[in-house]
């Protein structure tokens, strides 16, 4: 039998750091609250993010390389930071968006957009 050959730490902390920003954004689908669930695999990301950076420098890859983990870093940050906006608005979302759950008809929801909008 053949022994299954080593990759490098490079290709494991990428790969790892694009299936946490893909479970990160599956989760960051779901309602408030629930949606803060998408921060774990979304801090993962980071971390494995950042340690890609660090192994990518270390090694003297190609700057193309280095400039697309930063890409990805920086989409994954702009994904955690669109999560968090709104849980420092809460209140307002909240009550905005129980207005719209009550708004049956245009003239209601054209009120609600008047109020909080």
């Amino acid at each position: 039998m053949t022994s299954p050959t080593q990759q490098p730490p490079a290709a494991t902390h990428s790969r790892r750091a694009t299936g946490y920003l893909f479970l990160g954004l599956l989760a960051s689908l779901m309602p408030m609250p629930f949606n803060l669930v998408a921060l774990v695999p979304l801090g993962a990301a980071i971390y494995e993010s950042v340690r890609l950076m660090r192994e990518l420098h270390s090694d003297r890859a190609p700057r193309g390389l280095r400039i697309w983990a930063g890409v990805g870093l920086a989409l994954t940050m702009a994904l955690l930071i669109s999560i968090v906006v709104p849980y420092l608005l809460y209140a307002t979302t909240r009550d905005y968006n129980d207005c719209l759950a009550g708004a049956n008809t245009q003239v209601a929801e054209q009120a609600c957009e008047q109020r909080y909008g």
